[in-house]
């Protein structure tokens, strides 16, 4: 067997070429790795970050001032519910004596978290003492996001449920 540095038959061995397609591959993905990486940068530092701030201190505060009403609500909906089937969903909220609350305006918000173009707002009428329904439709399957926004003057009340839509 003769080997020297003109010898052409390493180029033919399988191993050898698994060895440099292995050595071009990891090359290849270590440059494709680093350009993203440059490309896009992490996100770390929010430009609007006071802005920001501010949106959460005032949703803090608006949460401690829901507490403080001592309303507390609950969302009835159907155990099925398909796409284009109009069911019946009820706010049930009652304020600190346990007692049926009189409001002023309660509407259902509907969010797909997918699709913004497909939300949608439904007014919902009083039924009783506290209570309130609204018969909604739903066009798409999948996940929903129910929020029950519920106004007494400027009193707000919010109920929030994720909702699984049937095809």
């Amino acid at each position: 067997m003769y080997i020297s540095q003109e010898n052409k038959q390493a180029m033919r061995n399988p191993w050898v070429l698994g060895m440099l397609l292995f050595l071009v591959v990891f090359l290849t993905a270590n440059a494709i790795f680093i350009y993203l990486a440059f490309s896009s940068p992490p996100n770390l530092v929010v430009e609007d970050f006071y802005e920001k701030g501010q949106a959460y201190q005032q949703s803090h505060e608006r949460m401690m001032e829901e507490k403080a009403l001592g309303w507390s609500g609950v969302l009835l909906v159907p155990s099925t519910s398909r796409v284009n089937q109009q069911q019946q969903y009820e706010a049930i909220i009652t304020g600190k004596n346990s007692a049926g609350l009189m409001l002023d305006t309660v509407t259902l918000y509907a969010f797909r978290p997918s699709d913004a173009k497909e939300d949608f707002k439904v007014v919902m009428q009083p039924s009783g003492s506290g209570s309130y329904i609204a018969d909604v439709s739903f066009d798409l399957p999948g996940s929903w996001d129910l929020i029950i926004e519920a106004k007494r003057g400027d009193d707000e009340y919010n109920i929030t449920r994720r909702l699984r839509i049937d095809p």
